[in-house]
């Protein structure tokens, strides 16, 4: 105790320094320099509650922004589309570019077209227009969206994108209201609602629109029977292929492979299938496209006595040849004159035959970045098969059921180029892993999903797409577009957006995704989904509008 019994000014110990806010005998210190705000850190919102949240895309006409995508939430659509399918990085958008880059985040859209929604979700509703189709700006083809500006009575409609003016079709044609919005505004999903489908006219179609074609190459080396894998994958088969959408007209194919490539015809009319073989691995073909394709309402008894044989066939193959990379492009050929999907199911690295792969060297004296060469494709050949499977609408799922090596980095350009899946199961136990395996393959061929398809996104002045990230075709002539033999459910791209210009605060910028697809059905689809963005010239508005999901998103596709 000091002298007298007194305390230290302020409550203080002796020998103690003052604290913050105090100076030397208790004054008050100097007004310290202001700080980052903790409230205006992005964080991730944790709902802490069980129940479903309700989210609504706005309220009030202003956006709101997403919850986490942890988050159990029922969206409803209330003129911008649901953040399963549209997710912004910033949702709030800065002025300018160099506001952006003081930011240190990036601004980015996560795009999933056909994402599954919540089954409380408002539907994505199909518009059909019949011979009129989409309505669009005839300056930048931007699709109808709830946020056209409508004028002289309803007879022109103002882009929200480009602000040019158009006039509107005569059979489009409806007075507007006192608010300046047309009568049936809430009749027509294209006016109401952030994501609609509308059915698309002849100038839509490039060709008829493609059947559901599924051909299914399986590995029967000598490593796949040894293993279980090649009986594995016949079980499998045979099990999903009451799954296969498409109806009547689903057309199936089936191929097997070890040093050489065997083709079977399972046409309607024969007493039994017929194997063609085709020994040269080095100049690949199809024998006879016409008839190796067969409707599986047609063969669907054939072709399951044909998948329990195989096992039992290729039991005495020996020799460690394997010509996968081979089979693949005699697939590819087989498909070329309709397109469809190829599941490739693969034991061992392709090491006959064209396109042949060896062992790459792993040993630990290796220099870090000879280690990293490794992540990279050893043969560009395979981007080669890629890209012109992908110009033929061919998609290539792999199923890789192998014991060891096999490549992944140069065997993943097929998917990934041709906007496919790749499965990785190692080493394969069909003890462990076949009902793992029948599991995948059933949802790949089963989920919600769609071919031929064409990808853009269009962004509102002020704004323009940089590049996109993802597993697609993107063809050299056409610099907007992402090109997609198919497409699912799973399946998110990334758009990387700049800010070409000074954006005004008190505007909002808008985002639009056009997806063009066929639907397993035969029908050819637009999916139209828009995203409406408030726009700030305040940094702390910008970070609390930060999305941590998508911006996790942008990172990774980036790694």
């Amino acid at each position: 105790m000091p002298l007298g019994g007194m305390q230290p000014p302020g409550g203080m110990q002796p020998g103690m320094p003052p604290g913050p806010g105090m100076g030397m005998g208790g004054a008050p210190a100097r007004q310290q320099m202001a700080r980052i705000d903790p409230a205006q850190i992005p964080r991730p919102v944790v709902n802490q509650s069980q129940e479903v949240q309700v989210f609504e895309t706005r309220v009030n006409g202003c956006h709101i922004n997403p919850p986490s995508s942890s988050t159990r939430f029922v969206v409803r659509d209330r003129g911008s589309a649901s953040p399963r399918l549209l997710r912004a990085s910033l949702n709030t958008v800065p002025a300018t570019n160099d506001m952006l880059g003081n930011s240190g985040m990036q601004l980015a859209l996560a795009v999933q077209p056909l994402a599954l929604p919540d089954p409380d979700d408002d539907p994505v509703l199909v518009v059909d227009l019949a011979e009129l189709g989409p309505v669009r700006c005839g300056r930048c083809k931007a699709y109808m969206n709830p946020y056209m500006r409508w004028a002289d009575g309803g007879k022109t409609f103002v882009c929200n994108f480009c602000n040019a003016s158009n006039p509107c079709p005569d059979s489009y044609f409806n007075y507007l209201g006192p608010d300046g919005r047309r009568r049936d505004t809430y009749e027509r999903a294209e006016l109401s609602c952030g994501t609609y489908e509308v059915v698309a006219t002849k100038e839509y179609f490039a060709r008829p629109a493609m059947p559901v074609i599924h051909v299914f190459l399986i590995d029967v080396g000598h490593a796949a029977v040894a293993s279980g894998a090649a009986a594995a994958t016949c079980q499998c088969i045979e099990q999903v292929l009451d799954s296969l959408q498409g109806g009547d007209n689903t057309l199936v194919g089936l191929v097997t492979f070890d040093s050489s490539v065997h083709f079977y015809n399972v046409s309607k009319g024969q007493a039994q299938p017929q194997m063609l073989v085709m020994p040269d691995t080095q100049d690949v073909y199809a024998p006879m496209p016409s008839q190796l394709l067969a409707k599986l309402t047609e063969c669907r008894e054939q072709l399951a006595e044909l998948l329990a044989s195989i096992p039992t066939m290729f039991a005495a193959t020996a020799g460690p040849e394997c010509c996968a990379a081979a089979a693949i492009e005699a697939c590819v050929e087989l498909l070329k004159p309709t397109g469809g999907k190829l599941h490739a199911f693969v034991s061992s690295l392709p090491n006959s035959g064209m396109k042949a792969l060896k062992m790459r060297d792993s040993s630990s004296s290796m220099a870090e970045k000879e280690k990293q060469m490794g992540l990279l494709p050893q043969d560009l050949t395979y981007l080669t098969l890629a890209a012109q499977a992908a110009e033929y609408q061919i998609c290539i799922d792999l199923f890789l059921l192998a014991q060891s090596y096999v490549d992944v980095a140069t065997l993943a350009t097929l998917s990934h180029t041709t906007g496919g899946s790749m499965y990785h199961y190692l080493p394969f136990n069909p003890m462990m892993d076949q009902d793992q395996l029948l599991n995948d393959l059933k949802w790949n061929v089963s989920r919600p999903q769609g071919l031929e398809a064409i990808l853009r996104v269009r962004c509102s002045g002020g704004l323009d797409v940089e590049h996109y990230l993802g597993s697609f075709y993107k063809p050299p002539n056409s610099p907007t577009d992402v090109y997609l033999p198919a497409i699912d459910c799973d399946k998110a791209f990334i758009a990387k957006l700049n800010i070409t210009e000074k954006l005004n605060p008190s505007n909002e910028v808008y985002l639009q995704s056009a997806l063009l697809y066929t639907s397993p059905d035969g029908g050819r689809r637009v999916r139209i989904s828009t995203l409406a963005l408030p726009v700030s010239d305040q940094m702390g508005a910008v970070f609390k509008g930060a999305d941590l999901d998508s911006q996790l998103a942008n990172i990774t596709r980036q790694v």
